[in-house]
């Protein structure tokens, strides 16, 4: 019988997001997205380098999370080398990632200023003197 694929709600939150508790690990990780965009960016706007792109596009996008597993959050279940990994596939790792970064950069601060703006009024009520 064979296993079910997992989904990758699942796998975002039991395999993923343990392996990325330590702030400065999820920082690195959201700057080597950032960059690998900003890389492809920088590409599609200078096509003759496309060559030189393709080469340094793994390094740019992934090294600084590698850094940060080496440096900051290191695993001996599953090594600094986490490129060879083989118990899930790669780009359930790299859409992570861009998830990663979509909700410290985006939905944290959303969440953050809707929460805020829900309790404008609540603050409005306990005014500093007031006698309710």
């Amino acid at each position: 019988m064979t296993e079910s694929p997992l989904a990758f709600s699942t796998f975002y939150r039991d395999v993923y997001l343990p392996e990325h508790r330590q702030p400065l690990n999820v920082a690195l990780h959201v700057f080597g997205t950032l960059a690998g965009l900003a890389w492809v960016a920088a590409t599609l706007a200078a096509p003759g380098f496309w060559k030189l792109s393709v080469l340094l596009f793994p390094v740019i996008h992934g090294a600084p999370g590698l850094i940060g597993h080496r440096l900051v959050e290191r695993s001996e279940a599953v090594g600094d080398a986490r490129w060879r990994r083989s118990d899930f596939p790669a780009w359930l790792f790299i859409l992570a990632n861009h998830r990663l970064a979509a909700e410290r950069l985006v939905l944290s601060p959303l969440a953050a200023l809707a929460r805020w703006i829900l309790l404008v009024p609540e603050r409005l009520r306990r005014r500093p003197g007031s006698s309710r």
